[in-house]
C-alpha cells in the first residue's frame, strides 16, 4: 500500500518546484534575458532577483524535496515494473512515469535559470591596458611574455575570469544532477544505445569543419548552433544555457570593440579631410586584424570561465558516493562523454565566434577574393591595389601570430579531462577541439592566399610611368609592403610549413624563409617596371627612350637605398625594426646594381652622340691662309664641327633637364657621368678651335658655349 501512495506523496513537492520554477521564468520577461546578454552583463545579485520575483514560493528546500522524491518516484517505478502482472501496475507506473517528467522538465528549467542568469563568467580586470592602439612587435612580445607566465589568463586580454553563480544556485544545480545523474533521468531500462547514437552526431572530425554559416552571421559552423541533444536533458539544459551565455559575452565585446573603432576611424577621417591630406589604408586593416586577436585573447578568457563553471556544477556529479558500499558509484562512460560534449559545446560557441571574426576580417579588409589590377567592366568591385594587398597581407600575417601563439593554449582550455582522459583526441573529436584546430588552418589558408594576392598585384599593377620618370608609385608600395610583412617571419613559416606556395613548392622543414618571399615579390616589381620602361620605348623617340632608362635608374636606386643593405658602421641599427629593415641577402644587392649600372650606361651612351662632332681633326688636312685663318673649305669643316654639337647639345639639354632624378646623391652622380661622356673632348676640342679663326663674323656664334659655360648648365640638369 505504501508503494501505491507514492505519487501522491511525493507529487507536491515536484509540483511545488514546477510552480516555482515557472513563476521565476514568467517574471523574468524575454526582453530582459535578450538585453542581458547583448549588453554582456550578468545578473550579480540572483538572491535579490529572486526574493523580487517569488523567491517565497521556491525556498532552497523545495528543490532539495523533489531531489528526494525524484529518487523515491525511482524505486516505485522499479518496484511495479518487476510486478508487471499486477492490474493497477500499469495505471500506477502511468502515473509515476507523469509526475517524473514534470520533476525532471522543472529541475531542467531550474538549471537553465540559474544557469543562464548568472551571467558572463568574465569581468573587467581592475589595471586596464590600452590595446587599441598596440602595435604588432608590442603585442607579439606582450604574448610572448604572457606565455612565460604560468597563470596565462591573468597576463591575456582585457577581462579575467571569474566564478558567476551564486552558492544557493551552485548548492541547487549539484542537488539537480545528483538526481539526475548518471541514468536518474529516465525510469526503467536505460536507454544506452541511443544515447550513444546522439554523442556520435554531436562530434565532428577535424577534416569536415568548414564554414556552413553566411559571412558575417555571427556563425562559422552550424553545428555549434545545433539544439544540444545529448539524451541527458539536465546535461542538455547546462549547455544550452551557457551556450546562449557564452556566446553571446564573446559577441557583445567583439561588437564593442567594433563600434569603438568605427568611432575612432571617423573621427580619424574627420580630421585628415580638415588637413585635405590621404590617409593610410594600411590602418583599417592593421586595426581590424589587432581587434581580431584581441578577440582572441577574450576568448580564451571566457572559456576559461566556462570551464570553471563546469568543474563547479557538472563535474561534482561525475563522483557520486554508495552510502551503503561506502565507496563511489561507477560512473557510466556514456555519462562522462555527455559531460564532455556539452562543455565543448559551450567552448565551441566561443571558438566559432572567434573563427568567424578572424575569417570575416580577411574577407572584408584583407581583400580575399578581390582581384587585382585594372578594373573589370563588369565588376563593381574595385581592383586590389598593391598597397591594399600589402596590408591585407600584414593584417593576415598578425593574426596568424595571434592564432600561432594563442592557439596551443586554447585548445587546452577546450580540451576537459576525465579520468587522466582528454577530450580532444580520437577519430570523433569533440566540437570545440576541432575548431581550434581550424581556426589555426583557415588563418594558415587565409593568410597564404593574401600573400599571392600581393604577388599578383604587383605583376598585375597597370598605372604608367610618370612623364618625367620619376620613381613608380609601384616601387614605393612595394617597399612599403616589405617593410609591413618583414616583422612576421615565424608567422610567414607557419604559412609555408603547411602549405606549398607558388614562391616556394617545399613544404615541412624544407619550405623556404621569408627572404624567399622577398625575393619573389622583387622579381615581380622588376619585372613589371621594365615593362613600364618598355612602354617608353613605344613611341620610337629618342627621349622617349631616355626616360625609360631614367625610371629604371631612379626605382632601382630607390630600392637600393631603401632596402639595400647598411654600411658597416650602420649595422648597429636593429634590423627587426619595420622602418629600418635591409635585405642582407647578396641576391638584392648584386641583381640591382647591376641593372642600374646597366640602365646607366644605356643612358650615358645617348649623349655619346655629341662625341662624333668632337672627333679629332687632322692637321694637315686643314688649310691655313695668313694670320692663322683658315681657308673657306677647311673652315667649314669646323663651322659644321661646331653647329652640329652646339644643335644636339641644346636638344638634347633642353629635354633631359625635365627629367626628375630626385634624390641628391644619384643626380650628382648622373651629372658626372653625363660629363665624363663628352666635356672633357669638348673642351680640348673646344680648347684647339677657339684659337683659330674659322669664320670671318660669326665665331661667337658657334664658340657661344665655352666648357665652363657647358659644365654650369650640366649642373642643373634633371628635376
Amino acid at each position: 500500500r505504501e508503494k501505491f501512495d507514492t505519487m501522491a506523496d511525493c507529487e507536491p513537492s515536484i509540483n511545488t518546484l514546477h510552480k516555482g520554477v515557472k513563476v521565476l521564468k514568467e517574471n523574468l520577461s524575454e526582453d530582459k534575458k535578450k538585453q542581458h546578454v547583448k549588453q554582456a552583463r550578468a545578473y550579480r545579485n540572483i538572491k535579490d532577483a529572486m526574493s523580487e520575483h517569488g523567491n517565497e514560493l521556491l525556498a532552497e528546500t523545495d528543490v532539495y524535496a523533489a531531489a528526494d522524491s525524484m529518487e523515491i518516484l525511482r524505486d516505485a517505478f522499479n518496484y511495479f515494473l518487476e510486478r508487471r502482472s499486477w492490474k493497477s501496475a500499469l495505471t500506477a507506473l502511468g502515473g509515476l512515469e507523469r509526475v517524473h517528467k514534470m520533476g525532471v522538465e522543472a529541475m531542467c528549467d531550474l538549471i537553465e535559470h540559474h544557469l543562464e542568469h548568472a551571467g558572463m563568467a568574465v569581468k573587467p580586470k581592475r589595471t586596464q591596458v590600452d590595446l587599441t592602439t598596440e602595435s604588432a612587435n608590442d603585442a607579439r612580445a606582450r604574448l610572448a611574455a604572457a606565455l612565460q607566465n604560468r597563470d596565462l589568463m591573468k597576463s591575456i586580454g582585457e577581462y579575467e575570469e571569474i566564478q558567476p553563480v551564486e552558492a544557493r544556485a551552485v548548492r541547487e544545480i549539484r542537488s539537480v544532477f545528483e538526481c539526475l545523474g548518471g541514468d536518474g533521468f529516465q525510469l526503467g531500462k536505460p536507454r544506452h544505445r541511443e544515447i550513444k547514437a546522439n554523442l556520435e552526431a554531436l562530434a565532428v572530425p577535424a577534416n569536415k569543419v568548414v564554414r556552413t554559416a553566411k559571412v558575417g552571421s555571427g556563425t562559422y559552423f552550424n553545428l555549434v548552433k545545433a539544439p544540444i541533444k545529448t539524451g541527458y536533458p539536465h546535461l542538455d539544459s547546462f549547455g544550452e544555457a551557457r551556450r546562449h551565455v557564452a556566446h553571446g559575452a564573446i559577441d557583445g565585446y567583439y561588437r564593442a570593440v567594433r563600434s569603438d573603432r568605427k568611432k575612432r576611424n571617423a573621427k580619424k577621417e574627420k580630421n585628415i579631410a580638415k588637413m585635405a591630406v590621404g590617409g593610410d589604408d594600411s590602418n583599417d586593416a592593421d586595426a581590424a586584424a589587432r581587434d581580431a586577436v584581441r578577440c582572441l585573447e577574450h576568448a580564451m578568457v571566457v572559456v576559461a570561465g566556462e570551464k570553471s563553471i563546469h568543474r563547479t556544477v557538472v563535474a561534482p556529479s561525475l563522483i557520486q558516493q554508495d552510502e551503503e558500499a561506502e565507496g563511489e558509484v561507477e560512473i557510466s562512460p556514456l555519462y562522462k562523454k555527455a559531460c564532455v560534449t556539452v562543455y565543448s559545446f559551450v567552448a565551441g560557441s566561443v571558438v566559432d565566434r572567434a573563427l568567424d571574426i578572424v575569417e570575416t576580417v580577411f574577407l572584408k579588409e584583407c581583400g580575399i577574393g578581390q582581384s587585382s589590377g585594372a578594373a573589370k567592366e563588369d565588376s563593381s568591385t574595385p581592383p586590389l591595389s598593391v598597397r591594399s594587398a600589402a596590408s591585407g597581407a600584414a593584417a593576415g600575417l598578425r593574426m596568424l601570430d595571434g592564432v600561432r601563439m594563442l592557439g596551443p593554449s586554447l585548445a587546452k582550455l577546450c580540451d576537459l579531462q576525465i579520468d587522466g582522459k582528454k577530450s580532444g583526441g580520437g577519430s570523433d573529436m569533440a566540437v570545440a577541439s576541432t575548431l581550434c584546430i581550424a581556426i589555426h588552418r583557415t588563418t594558415v589558408k587565409n593568410s597564404a592566399r593574401t600573400l599571392e594576392n600581393l604577388g599578383k598585384a604587383i605583376q598585375d599593377d597597370s598605372n604608367p610611368g610618370a612623364t618625367d620618370a620619376r620613381i613608380s608609385s609601384l616601387t614605393s608600395d612595394v617597399v612599403r609592403a616589405i617593410r609591413l610583412i618583414s616583422p612576421y617571419v615565424s608567422a610567414y613559416k607557419s604559412v609555408t610549413k603547411r602549405r606549398a606556395l607558388p614562391w616556394d613548392p617545399k613544404i615541412g622543414e624544407d619550405a623556404g624563409e621569408l627572404d624567399s618571399y622577398i625575393r619573389f615579390l622583387m622579381t615581380r616589381l622588376l619585372g613589371n617596371l621594365q615593362q613600364k620602361s618598355l612602354n617608353y620605348s613605344k613611341h620610337n623617340e629618342e627621349h622617349f627612350v631616355a626616360k625609360g632608362f631614367i625610371f629604371m635608374v631612379n626605382n632601382t636606386s630607390y630600392l637600393l637605398k631603401q632596402l639595400g643593405p647598411l654600411p658597416e658602421t650602420h649595422h648597429n641599427r636593429e634590423n627587426d625594426d619595420a622602418e629600418n629593415y635591409r635585405i642582407e641577402s647578396p641576391w638584392f644587392s648584386d641583381k640591382t646594381e647591376k641593372i642600374l649600372e646597366n640602365e646607366k650606361q644605356k643612358y650615358f651612351s645617348m649623349w655619346e652622340e655629341l662625341n662624333k662632332f668632337l672627333s679629332s681633326v687632322d692637321n694637315n688636312a686643314l688649310e691655313y691662309q695668313k694670320d692663322n685663318v683658315l681657308s673657306l673649305d677647311s673652315g667649314r669643316v669646323i663651322k659644321s664641327r661646331f653647329s652640329g654639337f652646339n644643335e644636339n647639345f641644346e636638344r638634347m639639354y633642353e629635354f633631359h633637364k625635365n627629367l626628375s632624378v630626385a634624390d641628391e646623391h644619384l643626380r650628382a652622380s648622373m651629372i658626372t657621368g653625363v660629363k665624363q661622356v663628352f666635356l672633357p673632348k669638348y673642351k680640348n676640342f673646344y680648347d684647339k678651335f677657339s684659337k683659330v679663326q674659322f669664320s670671318k663674323k660669326n665665331m661667337e656664334q658657334y664658340l657661344k658655349y665655352q666648357p665652363q659655360k657647358i659644365d654650369s648648365m650640366l649642373n642643373t640638369l634633371y628635376v
